[in-house]
């Protein structure tokens, strides 16, 4: 799907939708590995115990793997969040900087997304022909916008099992948090079930993609400004 969208909405090969997903989960792990490092770094910083590590191996657990599938299969996943033990106050700090850090990297491919996009515009205009070579590097880095995108937008849902959970666990009263989170044990299944009607239905599609337009749109007016095609 990313790649047809590059590409004019061209038909994809077995061996271009092979690739695609294999860019996918590669993308997905690392992303998963830098949102729980910086989580942890965090974590650290405000007198917690975390272990902050740039080893997928370390941060990977069977619900993570399982979240890399979904992502693969459905454009939209989440990550379980993980209590870090502080006060209610860096809590909060602690459980922002994951969605947070997957929005900088969305925000950082993005715009390299967007001069890609542009470079492939000049030479196409001038050659009548596209890079096959930048398509296919934009389409990676279009990959991570996207897929750090979904991320973040599920992991903002105040459910138990998610970092926007354990924020609003942090605002209730202590006895009403308790009960609150309780329910994080059944989040696998409710969030599951979310990431698949969402995703079926669209609304993950029209979120993601209005999101991934927002921060794009600066960029694309900069890049008409200063560098105009034609």
């Amino acid at each position: 799907m990313i790649l047809e969208l590059i590409m004019g909405g061209s038909s994809a090969s077995f061996g271009e939708t092979l690739a695609v997903i294999i860019i996918t989960l590669v993308i997905a792990l690392l992303s998963i590995t830098f949102r729980e490092y910086v989580k942890d770094r965090v974590a650290v910083k405000l007198g917690g115990n975390a272990a902050p590590s740039l080893n997928p191996a370390k941060h990977l657990n069977i619900s993570d793997l399982f979240s890399v599938a979904l992502t693969v299969l459905f454009s939209a996943s989440w990550i379980k969040a993980k209590n870090p033990g502080l006060s209610r106050e860096r809590t909060v700090a602690a459980a922002l900087s994951a969605p947070i850090a997957n929005l900088a990297l969305a925000f950082v491919s993005v715009f390299i997304y967007s001069i890609l996009d542009r470079i492939n515009v000049a030479i196409t205009t001038q050659t009548e022909n596209q890079s096959v070579v930048i398509i296919w590097i934009a389409m990676i880095f279009q990959t991570c916008v996207l897929v750090n995108i979904a991320y973040a937008v599920f992991d903002f849902i105040p459910i138990p099992g998610t970092n926007g959970g354990l924020i609003i666990a942090q605002l209730l009263p202590e006895k009403a948090a308790e009960k609150f989170l309780y329910f994080d044990k059944f989040s696998f299944v409710v969030l599951l079930f979310l990431v698949i009607v969402f995703a079926r239905s669209g609304v993950t599609a029209t979120v993601v993609n209005a999101v991934a337009t927002a921060m794009q749109t600066p960029f694309v007016a900069l890049f008409n400004l200063i560098f105009p095609i034609g």
